[in-house]
């Protein structure tokens, strides 16, 4: 897939619905690869990563607290991991 964001890896926190699946949905369509983090709307973030991941990028959801500094870092861990590294970072 083509797109100004071809080949860029994306981390969207409180990415499952409402701004933040906005956010993963266009970054996607440009191009992006995403992770989708979330904190309690595991079904609307795997629904979005699904849906992502459909339409030809690769897409995770990721459970974390991003008010927790230690789950942040574990956050852009699995991230970095699941994509091949990180080069957006949005919410």
């Amino acid at each position: 897939m083509s797109g100004k964001l071809a080949g860029r890896k994306a981390l969207v926190t409180g990415g499952a619905r409402g701004i933040g699946a906005a956010v993963a949905h266009r970054l996607a369509a440009d191009g992006a690869d995403v992770a989708i983090n979330y904190r309690s709307s595991s079904d609307a973030a795997q629904a979005l990563a699904d849906e992502i991941t459909a339409d030809g990028r690769r897409a995770v959801a990721i459970k974390a607290d991003v008010s927790d500094p230690g789950q942040i870092q574990r956050l852009t861990d699995e991230a970095a991991d699941a994509l091949g590294g990180l080069d957006i970072l949005g919410g």
